[in-house]
């Protein structure tokens, strides 16, 4: 999940809702003169958040949001489905960047899913359809290298400093981004 400071979330569903204000509780932000974040009874959908730089939420179509970055919670919070459109153009590039890599790189060859298929064989689709999906969504053709991986994880504890994501795959991007400074340091040297 992202900061929520400073944004304008359109929520759809009372699940939605209720999902962001949990959220947005957990990062400290509350209901103008109320100490907590929970649904507002009456509360009619859609309706927007807006999440202020106080921490304050307000709700409505009337507020001032001019200088907010604009959401929709199905994009954050995982629930937006593609269209078929949108999966087709992505199948499609994947498919024609295909024999320029091996399938190792390919983020659908079978060493780089969970379902141990390769998922660019139709074949395959058959109860893997939502981890199809997901990779899909990511939107990515190839498999992140490790860099890759390890700025995505120390971007994502950036964002949101949850002390829980202190996990093995954060401590081996850490020993990376160390390792590529010490790098830049030695290069560096080298070429003064």
């Amino acid at each position: 999940m992202i900061n929520l400071k400073n944004t304008c979330i359109l929520v759809r569903t009372e699940e939605e809702n209720e999902t962001l204000l949990k959220e947005a509780e957990k990062q400290g932000f509350h209901w103008y003169s109320k100490g907590n974040c929970k649904p507002l009874p009456g509360q009619h959908f859609p309706d927007i958040l807006k999440f202020c730089n106080n921490k304050d939420v307000a709700h409505s179509m009337r507020i001032g949001a001019e200088d907010s970055t604009f959401y929709e919670a199905s994009e954050l919070l995982g629930g937006k489905e593609m269209t078929a459109r949108e999966f087709i153009k992505w199948y499609v590039n994947v498919d024609f960047s295909c024999g320029r890599r091996n399938c190792d790189e390919c983020i659908l060859g079978r060493k780089n899913t969970k379902c141990n298929n390769q998922l660019c064989t139709t074949c395959n689709w058959k109860n893997n359809i939502d981890e199809l999906l997901e990779i899909a969504k990511s939107g990515r053709i190839t498999v992140p290298t490790p860099e890759e991986k390890a700025i995505s994880a120390l971007e994502n504890f950036i964002e949101n400093p949850d002390r829980t994501a202190l996990n093995d795959e954060f401590v081996e991007s850490l020993k990376l981004a160390v390792e590529k400074l010490k790098e830049v340091k030695i290069d560096g040297e080298i070429n003064t």
